[in-house]
C-alpha cells in the first residue's frame, strides 16, 4: 500500500490517551508514548508500507493450562519472529514498524532518563504511532485481530508489522525473506 494511504487510519491523540490509561510502557520507553513519532513523521521519507501479519491458532498451545499463558506465549514467539526478519528486511529495504514497543535494549534507557541506545534501530509499534492496527488489517489484509478476554479464548492471535519502504518490492521476494526464519 502507499505509505501515505494508510494515514487515513491514525489518530495519535486518542492512541496516545489509550497507552496512558492502559500500558505498563507509557513514559517509560523511547519507542513508546509520549516519545514516539507519529505514523507520518516516521513514513514521511518513504513511498510504501508492507504490513505484514502473522498468525497462530491458540489449540496448538494446549499443553498449556491457563488460556491467558497460551496467547502471552503465542505471542512472544509470534513478535519475536516478525521482528526478527522485519530488522532483517529494514538493513535492505528501509525502516519496519514493529510488532509492540522496542526490545533492543532490557532495560530501555529511558527509565534511567538516559537517551535511546539505538536511536537508529529503535523500532515502535503501529498503535505507538497512533495508527489503528484493528482497522488496517481488516481493510487491507481482510484479517480480523481477535483479543483475549477472560473466560474467552480466541481461535487465533495475531501480531501485525510493518516494512516502510521507497522500492515496490514483490510479494514473493519479502516472502523468501521470510522462510526459514519463520
Amino acid at each position: 500500500m502507499d505509505a501515505v494511504a494508510a494515514d487515513p487510519f491514525t489518530d495519535k491523540p486518542h492512541f496516545d490517551s489509550l497507552c496512558r490509561t492502559g500500558c505498563p510502557n507509557y513514559g517509560k520507553k523511547w519507542s513508546c508514548p509520549p516519545f514516539a513519532p507519529s505514523y507520518r513523521s516516521l513514513a514521511s521519507p518513504y513511498r510504501y508500507l508492507w504490513v505484514c501479519v502473522l498468525c497462530a491458532e491458540t489449540e496448538q498451545f494446549s499443553y498449556i493450562k491457563n488460556d491467558f499463558l497460551k496467547v502471552k506465549a503465542a505471542n512472544s514467539i509470534l513478535k519475536s519472529r516478525l521482528d526478527k526478519a522485519l530488522r532483517l528486511l529494514s538493513d535492505r529495504y528501509g525502516n519496519y514498524i514493529s510488532s509492540g514497543s522496542c526490545r533492543l535494549c532490557k532495560p530501555c534507557r529511558c527509565r534511567s532518563g538516559l537517551p535511546c541506545g539505538h536511536p537508529d534501530k529503535m523500532s515502535c509499534s503501529f498503535e505507538a504511532l497512533g495508527m489503528d492496527v484493528g482497522r488496517l488489517t481488516e481493510s487491507c489484509l481482510d484479517h480480523e485481530l481477535l483479543w483475549y478476554s477472560k473466560g474467552n479464548l480466541p481461535k487465533y492471535t495475531s501480531v501485525a508489522g510493518g516494512l516502510l519502504t521507497n522500492d515496490k518490492i514483490d510479494g514473493n521476494q519479502i516472502e523468501k525473506q521470510f522462510s526459514g526464519r519463520l
